[in-house]
């Protein structure tokens, strides 16, 4: 077995690294305000999505200014092309990876975990952070990500903000019950994190999209990570952690994820349960909380999931089909043989059957017969996205209507209208109802 050159003492090096240039920002902007006052303005910081730096320290104004000079090539940007159009093509499905794959397995993580819940970002309002998360996604997946005063960057550099101001809040709590363990956890959301943060948003969805059955070819593989590389240099992971390499970075983050993730892991059920609970309220709870799980099962494809995250246990059948499944979709023959551009397999008499079998193991038997042709797991992540594009961003909880004068998910409705997500329904009794 070949050594892993992402060693425990240099990745232990990196949870004690912040991110200077961020910190030092957030230095300037709260540093006499205490843990809950930077708490609240972080909460506000999230919500609005342009900055008005008129009123913030020259720290603040010199932290926009060097962040925005992002130096790309040729190279570079004909990789960002492609990772945009496979994108284009099939980011409704990022929108289900993240919430069933990309995330969870974040939560399976103590470390970077007990980060979330002690900010209560995703444990209070999930749905709102749910949203914030997943739009922060869907910002940088555009070909100009990097350029000043595009929506990409502009997230991004927001987001290494909001970073520093929970390094501040979480290290300087005065309350005793809140004292910041630094020998055991590190600097909050430190450079390992990050790192895999970053590939849980690159690697993960490409993963997932495989055990979607969406097989993309090694240079679209090569383009997804080249640019969540240097978008993750964007938000300030460190030269020593960048890998341009597909094979080294899948290295690095099979490393990190085997270091932090573990079976004993207080916060991840809470987590996790805030996260399905507010996915449940979204399909108006179309998909029980049992289904979602499935479906996170499937996705995660790691027993001590069932613990960390407080998932139930599959049955042995439903196990099997998952190990089945997983074994036959990461076969080079068979994602060669189903590649997302191969149509005439696709929508032929395997694919039905195969999606038959999905829909029976998700129990999702009764919606078949709508949508024979049509990949479940597709349907359930269009669904979803479809609800959050509803949501008005900065009353988010108390809006469920399209008003055209609020800020929504969709800066516009190309990709609302290319992605059909208003088409799909998986609500049996209110088809039924229809068809009278």
């Amino acid at each position: 077995m070949t050594k892993s050159k992402w060693t425990n003492e240099f990745l232990d090096t990196m949870r004690f690294k912040g991110d200077s240039v961020a910190d030092c920002a957030a230095k300037a902007l709260w540093e006499n305000k205490n843990s809950k006052e930077i708490i609240d303005e972080l909460r506000i910081i999230s919500r609005n999505h342009k900055l008005d730096l008129k009123d913030f320290p020259k720290e603040v104004s010199d932290y926009f200014q060097i962040t925005e000079n992002v130096e790309i090539c040729k190279e570079d940007q004909e990789k960002f092309d492609l990772s945009a159009k496979i994108f284009n093509n099939y980011g409704f499905c990022y929108c289900g990876l993240l919430f069933f794959k990309a995330l969870p397995t974040g939560y399976m993580c103590p470390k970077p975990g007990h980060v979330l819940e002690s900010t209560k970002l995703l444990v209070d309002f999930a749905a709102r952070r749910v949203m914030e998360t997943a739009q922060y996604v869907f910002a940088v997946n555009n070909v100009n990500w990097h350029k000043p005063g595009n929506p990409g960057l502009e997230s991004i550099q927001r987001v290494r903000l909001m970073h520093a101001g929970m390094r501040m809040a979480l290290m300087n709590d005065p309350r005793p019950e809140r004292k910041w363990n630094m020998e055991y956890l590190g600097v909050p959301i430190n450079q390992e994190d990050l790192a895999l943060t970053n590939h849980l948003f690159s690697l993960s969805m490409i993963q997932g999209l495989d055990e979607m059955g969406i097989h993309l070819y090694p240079d679209e593989r090569e383009a997804v990570l080249h640019t969540w590389q240097h978008i993750g240099q964007t938000m300030g992971i460190c030269k020593e952690l960048y890998v341009p390499d597909y094979k080294d970075a899948w290295d690095q983050y099979k490393t990190i994820l085997h270091r932090q993730s573990n079976a004993v892991n207080k916060d991840g059920p809470v987590l996790t349960r805030a996260l399905l609970e507010s996915l449940g309220q979204m399909v108006n709870k179309t998909l029980s909380i049992e289904m979602l799980e499935d479906i996170t099962n499937y996705f995660i494809n790691d027993k001590r999931a069932w613990k960390s995250l407080g998932l139930h246990k599959p049955t042995f059948g439903d196990h099997m089909f998952d190990m089945i499944a997983h074994f036959l979709t990461s076969l080079k023959i068979w994602q060669t043989l189903f590649h997302r551009e191969n149509n005439t397999i696709r929508n032929g008499w395997l694919s039905r059957i195969i999606n038959y079998a999905v829909c029976k193991r998700f129990g999702l038997d009764q919606q078949y017969s709508r949508y024979p042709k049509t990949n479940l797991l597709e349907t359930v992540s269009k669904i979803i996205l479809n609800e959050l594009s509803k949501r008005d961003l900065q009353n988010f909880e108390a809006s469920n209507s399209l008003n055209p004068q609020k800020p929504f998910f969709f800066e516009n409705n190309l990709l609302y209208e290319e992605w059909d997500l208003g088409g799909f329904n998986l609500d049996v009794e209110d088809q039924a109802v229809m068809g009278k």
